[in-house]
């Protein structure tokens, strides 16, 4: 197969038009379109070489496979290691268990199944997502499997029916994509049958320039050709952004792009820049560049550095791409030739090596999962940080479960509605109101909207949301109060019944009324909590090998509650619920600011995250939701005044 320089220099583009979106420089808000174009050019490649030895009937899966894996587990094993050392020694211990199981499905190349089942690719979580990207190398795996044995099967039977099949399966592919997006369903970002119209537009150009001579054709229109496929992936790149349908028809216009620049090889600009030795030099370390890249980002932002998207940039690509220069130098390239040579007890050996890091990995991947973060890590490398997990750590997962709980009684003393917010008032406001965990009843799941009537889009599958919502308000079963509050200042699009023209608080008005009528049929009195606090600087207080007392002390002298004017305003709008005698507004505002903000006493966080509050603060919460219940001459039989002295 003959060496197409340009289609090195098009991995250049795609590897930094990803590098620039992940880095956030908002001008590149469509450039997650490269991984598209990545796929374009491994479903030609791979096609046109398995085509050819077929042909010439040499093609074995042992030989196919053994150049992928030579060509696949490198980077990969060194972006695992150093992740994987990353979490031990700097995450937590819920975020070392879901790195535990990202490491065990990216091991074998299933991490976007994982990714599946309820991750939003486009969500701002970067300082625990060092793992996010291997999604596509996932896809990429998987097809690498289906489509040898599908391509052979098909061409032992009849190679004229080569091309319509895999026109018939890049049309089913793409309308389950169409579909997938137009529910909104998070599976169809990441799995391969919503992907694998993606790469069969390679497989198809392939195919296609098997049958057909491009090279008759006159030159001006092969560079015509050219500049329109270059145009159809740059203008994505600026156009596209977070909010866009993606990937369905969207995702065609860039693959189309770079079908033609592939087809129509010419002597024009594109080609001229794309076969530069800059160009081809970042296209020849693409792969692991794309891999060292996002980890890079990822750790930046667990340091909660304050640096421009271009600095990240910068930084990134000239870190990964030195990192990136190394392995393919010294490691990649003559693990390929080993693997490529003719000395088959060598080239096994090296072969072995290299597998052997699937189970490697999925070892300690699994170990890491089914021991919750391995917490045994500081209690023998740093007791400390063990104090800092206990007092940092949520209370609603130690007590309670997700998703509808709701007893068989015909009365309770209290339900508890809402997102993630909301479970972490769970015990504190149980504590307050003098109920044991056995009287409540939660209906409850992160990242979801369960006021009456929302129209809501779902981005996660675990648990769905719109299911429980829907039993949540068939359920009959009546309380002495019900707790209902949202991340209030979150969901946007997410909430189809929001509309643009109304404040961040006043869009909530019709949901949460209804909401309220509803469950004053059904209660005594509904408690509703208002805004919520967000804390700067608690990504310094997570437990670690390497946190000291003394930084944590530190650190929490820099903590600061960043929305209070937000909050304040919000008052507004959540006053007058207050009209109503048995409806109770309380607002975190007034549980944490009191005389002046108090996010932490002299030796722990009140938060967790910056959102939710952590175990250190159940007496504190606690009491102050006695206190504010009391002004509002609510009877509360739970505590006595004196148990908070000193709180």
């Amino acid at each position: 197969m003959k060496y197409r320089s340009d289609i090195d220099g098009l991995r250049a583009v795609a590897v930094m038009s990803v590098i620039a979106f992940h880095s956030g420089i908002a001008v590149i808000s469509g450039g997650y379109i490269g991984v598209d174009v990545f796929f374009v050019i491994s479903g030609y490649l791979i096609t046109q070489l398995i085509h050819r030895e077929v042909q010439e009937g040499i093609f074995s899966f042992t030989g196919f496979y053994k150049r992928r894996a030579a060509r696949l587990l490198p980077a990969l094993s060194i972006t695992l290691l150093v992740v994987s050392a990353f979490g031990f020694v700097f995450y937590n211990n819920k975020a070392f268990d879901n790195l535990g199981k990202e490491l065990f499905f990216s091991s074998f190349g299933a991490v976007n199944i994982l990714f599946a089942q309820g991750v939003n690719y486009f969500a701002k979580d970067e300082a625990y997502q060092p793992l996010i990207h291997l999604w596509s190398l996932g896809v990429e795996e998987q097809f690498y499997i289906v489509w040898p044995i599908i391509l052979l099967l098909i061409y032992k039977f009849s190679k004229q029916l080569l091309i319509p099949v895999a026109f018939f399966f890049f049309v089913v592919s793409l309308m389950l994509s169409v579909h997938a997006v137009d529910k909104n369903l998070t599976q169809g970002y990441f799995l391969l049958h919503f992907r694998a119209f993606e790469l069969l537009v390679g497989v198809i150009t392939a195919l296609l320039l098997q049958r057909f001579d491009v090279s008759s054709i006159s030159e001006v229109y092969k560079r015509l050709f050219s500049y329109l496929g270059m145009f159809l992936i740059i203008i994505p790149i600026f156009l596209l952004n977070r909010e866009s349908k993606f990937p369905g028809f969207n995702a065609v216009i860039p693959c189309l792009g770079a079908s033609l620049i592939i087809a129509f090889h010419n002597n024009g600009a594109v080609t001229k820049v794309l076969s530069h030795k800059v160009f081809v030099f970042v296209g020849l370390i693409s792969y692991p560049l794309y891999l060292f890249h996002q980890p890079l980002i990822s750790f930046l932002y667990f340091f909660d550095v304050e640096y421009s998207a271009i600095l990240i940039f910068t930084l990134v690509s000239v870190l990964s791409g030195i990192a990136s220069w190394l392995t393919y130098r010294f490691i990649e390239n003559p693990i390929r030739k080993i693997a490529h040579s003719k000395d088959l007890k060598r080239s096994n050996m090296v072969l072995i090596g290299i597998t052997s890091t699937i189970p490697f990995f999925a070892i300690v991947g699994l170990l890491v999962a089914k021991t919750g973060g391995l917490e045994e890590r500081f209690k023998y490398l740093n007791p400390f940080a063990l104090e800092v997990a206990q007092a940092h750590s949520t209370t609603f997962h130690s007590n309670f479960k997700r998703g509808f709980q709701v007893a068989s009684a015909k009365h309770g003393r209290a339900l508890f509605v809402g997102d993630s917010v909301l479970q972490h008032y769970v015990l504190p406001f149980n504590e307050a109101l003098g109920f044991s965990n056995e009287d409540v009843d939660t209906v409850t799941r992160g990242g979801c909207v369960l006021l009456k009537g929302a129209d809501f889009i779902d981005k996660f599958s675990d648990i769905s949301c719109n299911e429980i919502r829907q039993k949540l308000y068939a359920n009959e079963k009546t309380y002495d109060y019900v707790v209902i509050s949202q991340s209030w200042n979150l969901y946007g699009s997410s909430v189809l019944n929001f509309s643009d023209d109304t404040d961040s608080y006043g869009r909530w008005a019709s949901l949460l009324d209804g909401t309220i009528e509803h469950f004053l049929k059904v209660s005594d009195s509904v408690i509703v909590i208002g805004a919520h606090p967000e804390v700067e600087g608690t990504l310094g207080l997570q437990p670690s090998i390497m946190l000291s007392k003394e930084d944590l002390l530190s650190n929490l002298n820099q903590l600061n509650l960043k929305n209070v004017s937000q909050l304040k305003r919000s008052r507004d709008f959540f006053d007058r619920y207050d009209e109503d005698e048995r409806v109770i507004v309380l607002e975190p505002y007034r549980i944490f600011c009191r005389k002046s903000c108090s996010v932490s006493n002299d030796s722990w966080s009140y938060f967790s995250d910056a959102q939710h509050i952590s175990s250190a603060a159940t007496a504190f919460v606690r009491c102050r939701v006695l206190e504010l219940m009391q002004e509002k001459n609510l009877t509360v039989k739970s505590l006595r005044t004196q148990d908070c002295v000193g709180v």
